[in-house]
């Protein structure tokens, strides 16, 4: 499934640049409008499966606490400034130019050279907040409790940002909804860990009709969040439709696992390979695409979609397993973005 969704990711990105390079000229549908718009849906299953792990690592290893910071917050953000400082010399050997204050954000990391990377800020945050709730306190009820209060806290200061500093154009840190629509998949991750028999059970006992009301529920909230986001321009209402559309996307694939099972080395191989896939497209789906970024003119524009997107998936795979090597010999182990999934 991860795998899968990681697919799904660099479909999306490539349909955004499609979709809205066309937008205002000669637009026509080309069915790539849907999955424009849809990404953060498949961002918030990463979320979960990494609140389920986190639960079930604690749950299976002694003293899992010891060196937490070391082994998963600090390989990811440096992981985040490598890659940023690679976007940021491939920007420049592209043609970009940057003033000095721009230039010091994007070395600094306080502007994202990569858009893309904004969850390898998001997820230590995250694994952050799940330290301060569980250090200490062995009542898993509490950690919960406490869990869900401090990334409600962290989506309250997302609507706070997006609403005092409107975007202008730049990918600065904390300014975007994507930021702060699926992460509470989080703590719903971790209390599906804490309460998965119950979970399991439940789901079971009522399938055809969760089916049918998870699927109607995303699509309505959905449609609602575009609704707010797209026509109205209503930030907070549409990230909040965002996160229950996320919840319902994420319950529809937990009850399609009761009933459907898929096996792929192809999928199990991107599987293995999300973090590196997720940070290393992005350069591509620019590369191939109008306009290179910010610097306002096309390099080498693929005009048939199904091409552009082929290669931007062959080149991101190629450059996603060099990152992976690269991000083993600086960490001495392979920092992955794959969790442990639930399984039924």
């Amino acid at each position: 499934m991860q795998g899968f969704l990681a697919l799904c990711i660099v479909f999306h990105h490539c349909a955004q640049k499609v979709l809205f390079d066309s937008w205002g000229r000669d637009f026509s549908p080309s069915g790539l409008e849907i999955m424009a718009l849809i990404g953060f849906v498949f961002v918030g299953y990463f979320f979960f499966c990494s609140g389920y792990g986190l639960y079930q690592s604690c749950k299976r290893k002694q003293g899992y606490l010891d060196g937490f910071l070391r082994r998963r917050v600090l390989p990811l953000s440096l992981i985040y400034f490598v890659c940023n400082t690679f976007y940021l010399l491939g920007r420049l050997a592209m043609g970009e130019t940057f003033g000095t204050l721009r230039l010091a954000c994007l070395l600094c990391g306080l502007e994202l050279a990569n858009p893309n990377s904004w969850f390898v800020i998001t997820l230590p945050i995250m694994y952050l907040l799940f330290y301060v709730s569980k250090k200490g306190c062995s009542d898993e009820a509490l950690v919960t409790r406490r869990l869900f209060v401090a990334t409600g806290a962290y989506i309250l200061m997302g609507v706070v940002a997006t609403v005092a500093f409107p975007s202008n154009g730049h990918y600065g840190v904390f300014l975007g909804r994507w930021w702060y629509n699926s992460v509470i998949l989080f703590p719903l991750g971790y209390l599906f860990g804490r309460k998965e028999p119950e979970a399991w059970a439940w789901m079971r006992k009522g399938y055809r009709k969760q089916a049918a009301c998870s699927v109607a529920l995303f699509i309505g909230s959905f449609l609602l969040s575009l609704v707010f986001g797209v026509f109205f321009f209503v930030g907070p209402i549409a990230m909040a439709l965002e996160g229950l559309s996320t919840v319902f996307f994420t319950w529809s694939l937990l009850l399609f696992s009761l009933r459907g099972r898929v096996t792929s080395r192809l999928l199990s191989f991107y599987g293995s390979l999300t973090l590196e896939l997720y940070l290393m497209h992005g350069f591509f789906v620019n590369l191939f695409h109008r306009p290179f970024y910010d610097r306002g003119t096309d390099i080498l524009t693929i005009s048939n979609p199904s091409v552009y997107i082929l290669l931007v998936l062959l080149c991101g795979t190629a450059f996603a397993l060099l990152f992976a090597r690269l991000t083993r010999r600086l960490l001495g182990r392979k920092a992955s973005l794959r969790q442990e999934s639930p399984r039924s």
